[in-house]
């Protein structure tokens, strides 16, 4: 565990407390009191929303297929792309880590640039959090506090509305495949990759979609484009179809599909972790869509209608064939194994 002349043990819970608040934010508005007290002393300029995500070693990433600085960014990205979703603006971010006896100081380091990167990158402050060993595999805990002026909740949507997702679909899940077999090589490879490894919430799209009025519902894809929308459908007691040929696909993910002999559908329509914004609104949002995109540098696509609930939820494919929307994305609770 020795590493530039110090292991964990020597530095202490303390020490190494100060070595890691070194590497990210600390200050930054709304900030009365960080690190070093028993609690923190924040000021909220609007209505608080709060969220939090563990991400769990042999769970949610493995070292094998992440860097020790993509893990620190993904812990904090699920965070903010929760936020995104009700249309909030994240402030400030909490950080817990259970430790086993074999990580080295340097990893958890890494770890630490890698929070800092998007913490810098998202204006948020680390003002707090715990340290404690584990006989387990590594844990990270974060809680991420913000505001939302204009929160967007999932259970607004109503018959009539459009149902319209962000950027692309599948990604995340071709990504983890490909680092997987590094054997399959394709155009778009580092796309891929560089979407499981470092997801990139929609904070500014959030926030842009609530401004404009006509936007009923949202949540993120964290569990799968069919899943969330399942979630989405429920939260409103409304029907539902999803349209597949008008998911707006990654590019490089047909090619990797097939170099891999794999149902793109599963990664498309099934697969998780995208963390792009899936979101109801009133067909007035067609007008102002590509305006909309333009601004935000992010694609937005329509790829469903709300239905009465007496209508049923679908998925309909590109021969026509309707199924039952079913929820086929990521349970921790029903998984078995993990999510790797």
């Amino acid at each position: 565990m020795r590493v530039r002349g110090e292991s964990l043990a020597s530095l202490g819970e303390f020490g190494l407390i100060e070595r890691l608040r070194r590497l990210v934010p600390g200050d930054g508005p709304g900030v009365i009191l960080g690190i070093g007290d028993d609690a923190a002393l924040l000021r909220f300029a609007g209505p608080a929303v709060a969220t939090c995500d563990v991400q769990v070693e042999g769970v949610h990433f493995t070292w094998d297929l992440c860097q020790p600085e993509d893990v620190g960014w993904r812990a904090i990205a699920v965070n903010l792309s929760d936020v995104a979703a009700m249309a909030g603006t994240p402030r400030f971010a909490l950080i817990s880590l259970a430790l086993p006896s074999d990580v080295t100081l340097d990893r958890i380091e890494r770890v630490y640039r890698g929070i800092g990167a998007i913490a810098t990158a998202y204006t948020i402050a680390i003002v707090g959090g715990n340290l404690s060993g584990t006989p387990g595999p590594l844990v990270i805990d974060v809680t991420v506090l913000g505001e939302a002026d204009q929160a967007i909740t999932r259970s607004g949507a109503v018959p009539g509305d459009d149902v319209w997702i962000t950027g692309s679909v599948g990604k995340s899940a071709a990504g983890r495949f490909l680092l997987q077999h590094p054997e399959i090589q394709v155009a778009g490879w580092e796309t891929l990759v560089q979407a499981y490894r470092r997801p990139t919430p929609r904070v500014a799209a959030g926030k842009a979609l609530a401004g404009t009025g006509v936007v009923t519902a949202m949540l993120d894809t964290s569990d799968g484009t069919a899943a969330d929308l399942l979630h989405l459908a429920e939260a409103s007691h409304v029907g539902v179809r999803l349209d597949t040929p008008r998911l707006p696909v990654a590019a490089g993910l047909m090619d990797a599909a097939r170099a891999g002999r794999q149902d793109p559908a599963a990664w498309t329509v099934d697969g998780g972790e995208d963390y792009e914004l899936l979101f109801a609104a009133a067909p007035a949002f067609a007008a102002e869509a590509a305006r909309l995109a333009a601004r935000l540098k992010v694609g937005l696509t329509r790829i469903g209608e709300i239905l009465p609930a007496s209508e049923g939820r679908w998925i309909i494919d590109a021969d026509g064939t309707r199924r039952a929307l079913s929820p086929r994305g990521w349970d921790h609770l029903r998984a078995r194994g993990h999510r790797l």
